[in-house]
């Protein structure tokens, strides 16, 4: 489980949010190939930190 802290004290958001999805989904016995959809948003971040994350996950378009 990812520990809850303020991003960018530890790691900026879009890696904490790659390596969530990462672990839900391993936590899922899922591969990302599975996934036909992901929803993602934000507040603080960048607009597109949320697309950004999922990038090393596996999403390439």
């Amino acid at each position: 489980m990812i520990p809850f802290v303020k991003p960018g004290a530890n790691a900026p958001y879009h890696v904490m949010g790659a390596e969530a999805a990462k672990l839900a989904l391993a936590d899922a016995g899922l591969d990302y190939g599975k996934v036909q959809q992901a929803y993602v948003g934000y507040v603080y971040g960048d607009s597109t930190c949320g697309q950004r994350a999922l990038y090393p996950v596996g999403m390439t378009g």
